[in-house]
C-alpha cells in the first residue's frame, strides 16, 4: 500500500498544530486553574483542550485544498477512521462545557461527565454538518 502524498498546506497545518495545540493546552490550564483553583481538573481540561486543537488544525486545512487536489486524513496509515473536524471541535466542546458545569457544582466527577456527555453530542451531530476529509 502505497502511501498517497497530502498538499504541502496539510503537511504544513499538521507540523505548526503540534505547536499550537501545546500553547492552547497551557493557555487552557492556567486560565482553568485560576477560574476554579483545582490542579487535576485543570489538567484534564488542558489535555482535552490539546487534542482536540491538534485534530481539528489538519482537518480545516484538508478541506481548504480543492477537492480535485485533496487526500482524506483517513488515508494517512496513522490516521484512524473517524471525523477528524467533528472529534476536535468535540473535544473543545468537552472543555468549555466541563468547566462551565465545574463552576456550578464544584465536583469533578459531574463536571467530567457532562463535559464528556457534550462532547460525545457535538461529535455525533458535527460528524454529519461538516464536510468529510
Amino acid at each position: 500500500m502505497s502511501e498517497q502524498p497530502f498538499h504541502e498546506s496539510v503537511v504544513a497545518a499538521d507540523k505548526r498544530s503540534k505547536v499550537i495545540a501545546l500553547l492552547v493546552a497551557i493557555a487552557a490550564f492556567l486560565l482553568v486553574r485560576e477560574l476554579v483553583d483545582d490542579v487535576q481538573f485543570a489538567s484534564i481540561v488542558a489535555a482535552t483542550a490539546g487534542i482536540g486543537t491538534r485534530l481539528y488544525i489538519p482537518y480545516h486545512a484538508s478541506i481548504r485544498v480543492p477537492e480535485p487536489e485533496r487526500t482524506p486524513l483517513s488515508e494517512h496509515p496513522t490516521a484512524g477512521e473517524y471525523h477528524h473536524g467533528a472529534a476536535g471541535i468535540g473535544l473543545v466542546v468537552l472543555s468549555v462545557v466541563a468547566v462551565a458545569a465545574f463552576v456550578f457544582t464544584h465536583g469533578l466527577v459531574t463536571s467530567i461527565g457532562v463535559g464528556i456527555i457534550s462532547g460525545v453530542v457535538s461529535y455525533v451531530m458535527l460528524s454529519s454538518a461538516l464536510p468529510a476529509q
